[in-house]
């Protein structure tokens, strides 16, 4: 990390993933692998900008750059050093113990980037990717006696829907939600109607 510059540079990653039993070593190592590199690209280079059409033809947002040329993805050559630790405590529901190896790993990574470029300058950016320009404005604000952050300062209201609950058929469950009103509702109509 280059205070001067803004330039993160990731040099080794470490990475441990519960994988409940590893059926084949070796394809699990290169699944978390590639979360890992999927994670960095996500945490610092990836990124999507838009632009406004005109009103006169739609107003519609559009990407600002409509090509694959301008979407950067790490190289071989941007990959740090990556050390992959397997905790194996089998899942007695999983096939012969196993656990997720999907897409899990890649969870933690844009996180631990953000958090090591605190733990190097102070500064906090809570917006991915980690560019050299949010990197530049929180230290500028962290000069000028400001919040030194880059990124939205709070999370957005949601008025989030109750979550449906949906049983395990272990116990019950036969794919349907117990508390999805509509479908009660829906299936309460069709009992009315069909008699």
């Amino acid at each position: 990390m280059s205070a001067i510059t803004g330039w993160v540079s990731v040099s080794k990653i470490w990475i441990a993933h519960d994988i409940g039993r590893a059926l084949n070593p070796t394809l699990a190592r290169g699944q978390v692998e590639g979360c890992v590199y999927m994670g960095l690209g996500e945490a610092l280079m990836e990124e999507q900008t838009f632009r406004r059409l005109p009103k006169r033809l739609s107003h519609a947002l559009v990407h600002k750059f409509p090509s694959i040329l301008e979407y950067k993805s790490p190289t071989s050559m941007d990959m740090p050093e990556v050390i992959t630790e397997f905790i194996e405590t089998p899942d007695p529901r999983g096939p012969y113990g196993a656990k997720e190896v999907g897409q899990g790993p890649l969870l933690p990574i844009p996180p631990a980037v953000a958090n090591a470029v605190y733990d190097a300058v102070g500064v906090r950016i809570d917006e991915i990717p980690v560019t050299p320009e949010k990197v530049l404005k929180a230290l500028a604000a962290k000069k000028a006696g400001m919040n030194p952050r880059f990124g939205p300062d709070h999370f957005p209201n949601v008025n989030w829907p109750e979550s449906l609950l949906i049983p395990p058929p272990w116990e019950g469950g036969d794919g349907r939600a117990i508390n999805d009103v509509r479908r009660q509702a829906a299936s309460l109509k069709e009992k009315v109607f069909s008699k």
